[in-house]
């Protein structure tokens, strides 16, 4: 007998053992499993990751739990891919596998995964079932795991929540919120509560509650922007926009879903881009915009059609019918009324199948069918009535319900204050008496001191309010005069130190103490510190014939190109000088012709840009002229040391300037700004200014002005009345420039000259077609495929090439330039084409046409010879005639190829530039698509000069951030990449903008 006890021990503890063996390797295999599944839904490839799932299901030796969480990862990834059908076919095996097996926790999470599919899906009937179901679960082991399952019967309660909102049981989604909000404020974190007050607000929503819907979504949006969460922002906003919709505010609604929408389509979220495609439809269809109504509701049905989401496809095809009603279409919008009627009768979206009943019935009565049109209008009121019935009888039960609980507190309350009334009007009665007799005992005495209180005030007052004006009037007096003592001292050395010179110089003359090869250069001194010290006085006389009522406008038309053109070369040197980038931006026709007092005009201007230039040590200096509502806008912007607050009150005050440092560190006198103000008041403008402290500053010009159009809508200065379309040059210049779109403009520009022009694709093309064709000039672009420009000069300077070639390239810094100089270019020519340098350099290298000055030209020449001969003793040379006869007639040579280029019709390149813009926006998604920085950067690069070339600015600034990011990136880690994605769907958009212009 103790043998066979010792024997069943024995073996008990041997099945232990191997119980244990097993449950370790089971616990292993698990492990494993789990580990490979979390690798899996890591993936940022879904369709990588759902491929590897269905491998993974294919060939592994998995158990019932095993193949059940493999199911699952693959519905919640067709999920995130949108493949709502296919998911809930795979969730559904996964469900059948955990009953068969009684995993009773996998049924319920594959239940809540089911009731997601079913809700994205836009079955919300079948959703709720699954929602249902799932939550059984958690309520029935909910004492089990009390932290863990209290999140997931909230979330599930929170879900059901929504379908009945969604289904317009308001009731009902009340009871679950209530349910659920007192686990998420137990077990939630912050984001569980901003979710479900979130929710609440869309039930008001649902209620027509907009007032509390819009004030409760504005504080959603608040807190989740605090808590960093971009998306559910979006969402809040959408929501916010439809809001603002069915509340009437329709401009507030566009903004809000468009700016919902445009995150939307940004992050791929399919869902909710159908949803807000037929928001923004139904936001045009009630401002009657019809045709972008029709063409967001098309969208909307494409896209809720791909994935599946049933009720946008509804809503989509209601909107349609809406569009083509209000078309009058009437055929297309039965058509799509009675489809929208079909999605949700199978879907029973009762809300829907109202308002489909009154456009129906609408339909109907324009198509003349007005029995049909009667009885969808008595079924809509029918509709209608039961609602507002329904959504009544809840509202006076609530109300019935809070009446009887406030009527059993008042009366309690009302029993309490009869006890506490009786014992108070004994009291009272005890008071009273001596109440009346102390008061008049103290208001006597108190009456007496406050009479004394009252006349010391008083005088004091009177004292301290005249000391206050003595010591205000002191102080203005005493400002008044550092102001004056310090423009004295400004202007004492301004006018010094061009005297100096002059005197300087002047003395030098009449000593004969001069180099002779250096004569010319000492007039140049002593004129140009002449014109300065004029110009200073001039500012002085301008500001005093200002104050004095004197200054009068000299009204006439004015080109802008020729004011544009003068800025450019009056700055241009000064920036480089710098180093500084000086940039005019605008989007006017040109020549654009206005009636205004140019003089002044371009004073202030002057004034404003050499500021800007003057007090900026680094960075770029922007002009930007647009024309708006009769006015031109002249806005200089800069990165220089910025205004304090303080110092931004009196920029325009005369004799002043930010403090006594800044005279000292960058001179001037002060009276730049107010002489500059004072002109533009005079002129009926104004200049505002804003400004940042060591972030720059920025003055706004604005002048009303008369805009000339000529009969043919183009605005022409009188000097282009002129026929200057004959040949002004004769030769062969070869042109390299990979951008077909800047090729063709160039090519162009060169032919409108006269010049026979071979173009050039690439840098051994150009090779090919020098040696072929021997041009009088060559223009290389510096970035090409194949042979790039700097590779190309190299061949051709090596193959014994002697014409001059110039760099043509968007790469404009100094020292890019001084590299090109360097290598033996024989100049270099910036993109977009600067008109003068580029007529100036072929009239270089290329035989003029007509080399004869006119009369006037002669006489001019001749005048300015007779007037050195008289100031100079050494009479005028050979080649001095020739030099002054050059500054003559290079000018005028240059002004007339101008205005020839002028008149150049370019606007079928502009609009080829802009077809092209498709193809490129398919390279950089390509590019980006497969991770290729460099071909990014290259195709950044050539956008960017081409946009510059046809004039699109805010284009050429997304491709020129995205070229210079991915320049300065020398390492691609999450931040570089983030920043290089946003700036390619900055310029992505740039040019979707375009393309819907």
């Amino acid at each position: 007998m103790i043998k066979k006890r010792k024997k069943i021990i024995l073996l008990f503890c041997l099945l232990t053992m191997v119980t244990l063996v097993v449950a370790d390797k089971v616990w292993a295999h698990d492990s494993a499993l789990q580990q490979q599944l979390n690798q899996i839904s890591e993936h940022d490839d879904k369709t990588q990751a759902l491929a590897e799932l269905s491998q993974l299901i294919n060939v592994g030796d998995f158990d019932g739990a095993g193949q059940v969480r493999i199911l699952l990862l693959q519905g919640r990834t067709l999920f995130l891919l949108h493949e709502y059908e296919e998911g809930i076919k795979v969730v559904q095996q996964a469900r059948d596998i955990a009953a068969a097996n009684v995993f009773l926790g996998l049924v319920a999470k594959a239940n809540k995964l089911l009731g997601v599919l079913r809700h994205y899906q836009g079955e919300l009937k079948s959703a709720l079932i699954a929602y249902q179901q799932s939550l059984d679960y958690y309520e029935t082991h909910q004492d089990l795991v009390a932290n863990n399952f209290a999140i997931e019967r909230a979330n599930l309660l929170n879900n059901i929540a929504l379908i009945y909102t969604s289904l317009g049981q308001a009731s009902l989604a009340l009871v679950n919120y209530k349910l659920a909000e007192p686990l998420y404020s137990a077990y939630g974190d912050e984001v569980d509560k901003v979710d479900i007050r979130y929710n609440i607000a869309v039930l008001h929503l649902s209620l027509k509650r907009f007032d509390s819907t819009i004030s409760m979504l504005k504080e959603t949006i608040l807190k989740r922007q605090q808590l960093n969460d971009n998306l559910g922002v979006a969402k809040a906003t959408a929501t916010l926009g439809v809001a603002y919709k069915d509340s009437g505010q329709f401009k507030l609604a566009e903004e809000n879903i468009l700016a919902a929408l445009t995150y939307f389509q940004q992050h791929d979220y399919k869902h909710d881009i159908a949803a807000q495609l037929h928001n923004i439809s139904e936001v045009y269809n009630n401002i009657a915009d019809v045709e972008q109504a029709i063409f967001y509701a098309n969208k909307a049905l494409n896209m809720s059609q791909q994935i599946g989401h049933q009720k946008a496809y509804a809503g989509s095809l209601q909107s349609l019918a809406k569009g083509y009603f209000y078309s009058g279409d009437l055929a297309e919008a039965e058509h799509y009324i009675n489809e929208s009627i079909a999605v949700a009768q199978k879907n029973d979206y009762q809300d829907l199948l109202t308002e489909n009943l009154a456009i129906s019935a609408l339909v109907s009565a324009s198509q003349h069918h007005f029995v049909e049109a009667l009885a969808k209008q008595q079924r809509y009121r029918q509709k209608y009535l039961l609602a507002a019935n329904n959504l009544l009888n809840e509202k006076l039960a609530e109300f019935e319900s809070k009446q009887l609980s406030q009527k059993i507190v008042d009366l309690e309350q009302r029993r309490k204050l009869q006890t506490l009334e009786a014992v108070k009007t004994e009291q009272q009665r005890n008071l009273i008496i001596l109440s009346v007799v102390f008061i008049f005992v103290v208001v006597f005495f108190i009456y007496r001191r406050y009479l004394e209180q009252r006349l010391t005030k008083e005088l004091e007052w009177r004292v301290k309010q005249r000391t206050h004006e003595l010591e205000t009037l002191t102080h203005e007096l005493e400002k008044a005069n550092q102001v004056k003592s310090q423009f004295l001292a400004n202007m004492s050395h301004e006018i010094r130190t061009p005297l100096t010179a002059i005197i300087g110089h002047a003395e030098a003359l009449i000593y004969d103490d001069v180099d002779k090869s250096k004569f010319r250069q000492d007039i140049e001194v002593v004129h140009g510190n002449s014109l300065h010290l004029l110009d200073l006085i001039n500012d002085i006389l301008d500001l005093s014939r200002i104050e004095a009522n004197k200054l009068e406008l000299e009204i006439q038309p004015l080109d802008l190109s020729d004011l544009i053109q003068d800025l450019r070369d009056t700055f241009n040197a000064q920036a480089q000088q710098k180093n500084l980038v000086f940039t005019i931006a605008h989007q006017l026709p040109l020549p654009f012709v206005i009636e205004i007092d140019s003089l002044r005009l371009k004073q202030i201007l002057l004034n404003l840009c050499a500021n800007a230039i003057k007090f900026t040590e680094k960075g770029s200096v922007t002009l930007n002229i647009t024309w708006l509502n009769d006015e031109l806008v002249f806005t200089v912007t800069d990165t220089g040391i910025g205004l304090s607050e303080a110092h931004l009150a009196q920029v325009f005050e005369i004799f002043t300037q930010a403090d006594n440092s800044i005279s000292r560190r960058f001179g001037g006198s002060g009276l730049g700004l107010t002489l500059s103000n004072q002109l533009a008041k005079l002129m009926s403008g104004n200049i505002a200014v804003t400004s940042k402290l060591g972030h720059g500053s920025c003055f706004c010009l604005s002048l009303p002005c008369l805009h000339n159009i000529c009969d043919n809508g183009v605005p022409l200065p009188s000097r282009l009345l002129a026929n200057h379309d004959g040949k002004l040059f004769n030769g062969k210049i070869l042109l390299a420039e990979d951008h077909g779109d800047n090729r063709r403009l160039i090519a162009r520009l060169l032919t409108r000259l006269g010049l026979d022009t071979i173009v050039a694709t690439n840098g051994k093309e150009a090779v090919a077609q020098c040696i072929k064709h021997q041009p009088d000039l060559v223009l290389l672009d510096i970035q090409m495929p194949e042979m790039d420009g700097v590779e190309a000069f190299q061949t051709l300077r090596d193959l014994g090439c002697t014409q001059p070639i110039y760099a043509l390239t968007a790469n404009a810094m100094s020292h890019e330039v001084s590299k090109y100089l360097d290598l033996g270019f024989t100049g270099h020519l910036k993109k977009p084409i600067e008109r003068t340098a580029f007529i100036a350099a072929i009239a270089k290298h290329c035989t003029v046409c007509d080399e004869r000055a006119d009369a006037s030209d002669s006489a001019l020449i001749h005048t300015k010879l007779e007037n050195f001969k008289s100031e100079s003793s050494v009479l005028a040379s050979n080649s001095i005639k020739k030099d002054i006869e050059k500054d003559i007639e290079q000018p005028a040579l240059i002004a007339r190829a101008e205005q020839s280029l002028l008149a150049l019709d370019l606007s079928d390149l502009v609009a080829k530039f802009k077809a092209n813009l498709s193809n490129d926006k398919r390279e950089l998604i390509l590019y980006r698509d497969n991770n290729d920085i460099n071909k990014v950067a290259a195709l950044a690069h050539r956008l960017a000069g081409a946009a510059q070339m046809f004039g699109f600015v805010e284009l050429n600034q997304a491709a020129s951030e995205l070229e210079l990011a991915i320049k300065k990136t020398t390492v691609i880690d999450e931040a570089a990449q983030l920043l290089i994605s946003e700036l390619m769907h900055c310029l992505i958009d740039e040019i979707n903008l375009i393309e819907q212009q």
